[in-house]
């Protein structure tokens, strides 16, 4: 039986799965994994280089964006969400 908080993270990192599959082509290989580690859960998007410009967007509009939109959804779990656009 999973524990609320993998329940959490499993979620955050469904919805970090589907933007970042809206955004990216679909020959794209992304991945996503999670850490838990008290009231925080720390999200990585690990994206190739050539394709990073696409989440990240211009000045950091577009990763901005997707940290808000992680982060409200945290609210709803008592959880401080941090998302990471890693190599």
């Amino acid at each position: 039986m999973a524990t609320p908080e993998t329940e959490a993270m499993e979620q955050h990192i469904e919805l970090v799965r589907y933007l970042a599959n809206s955004l990216l082509s679909e020959d794209v290989d992304f991945g996503v994994a999670a850490k838990v580690s008290g009231d925080q859960i720390r999200i990585d998007l690990s994206v190739p280089e050539g394709h990073r410009g696409r989440v990240i967007g211009r000045g950091g509009r577009l990763a901005r964006a997707l940290r808000t939109i992680v982060s409200a959804a945290g609210i709803s779990t008592n959880k401080n969400i941090v998302l990471d656009i890693v190599d």
